[in-house]
């Protein structure tokens, strides 16, 4: 009897000792927010499709573009293109036709990298794809907050067919997302 109390008294006294659960911990909040990006984004091509149903008559393929940070259209971070491969990502769920634009017309086989078989170098790509409509963005950072802004747009005539907006929170993924050039 005697040989299963300690067992018993060792654990109530551990966990006597433990921090009591606070759910605004950093770490919790960090791990509830982890997923909020994906989700808002996916949220925001939910409704740019209920807003432009034509699309899903998927009369020819989309185009993604990086979305851009508002300041200087010319360039993108992580940040902008992880929300382009989720906007990539959503559409092909909802059955759309989505173009790659950055396959290689060959394989580059690199002995420590692997196989390679996307690209920015124009060089190294396949010719450039006709789109029906294409899929582009920007975003502006702010002190706590990150503005997104997503557009479907007609390539011809420039005429935008649909648009959603989010805010996310700066958290620490999203701020080391915002740091490096996305090239």
């Amino acid at each position: 009897m005697t040989v299963t109390k300690y067992p018993l008294l060792l654990a109530l006294a551990v966990t006597a000792c433990a921090p009591a659960y606070d759910p605004t911990a950093p770490s919790v909040v960090a791990a509830a927010q982890q997923h909020q990006l994906d989700q808002q984004t996916y949220t925001a091509v939910d409704n740019m499709l209920d807003r432009a149903p034509d699309l899903l008559g998927n009369k020819g393929p989309l185009v993604v573009g990086s979305v851009e940070d508002i300041h200087d259209v010319n360039s993108s971070t992580p940040f902008g293109n992880i929300i382009s491969e989720m906007v990539r990502t959503r559409l092909v769920q909802h059955g759309l036709r989505v173009t790659e634009m950055r396959v290689r017309s060959s394989v580059l086989l690199e002995r420590t990298s692997g196989e390679m078989l996307l690209s920015r170098d124009k060089r190294a790509l396949l010719p450039a794809p006709v789109a029906a409509d294409i899929v582009t963005g920007t975003y502006a950072v702010g002190s706590s907050k990150v503005y997104v802004s997503l557009k479907i747009i007609n390539p011809s005539d420039g005429h935008i067919k649909a648009a959603a907006d989010f805010v996310t929170d700066r958290t620490l993924d999203v701020d080391q997302l915002l740091m490096t050039s996305g090239g």
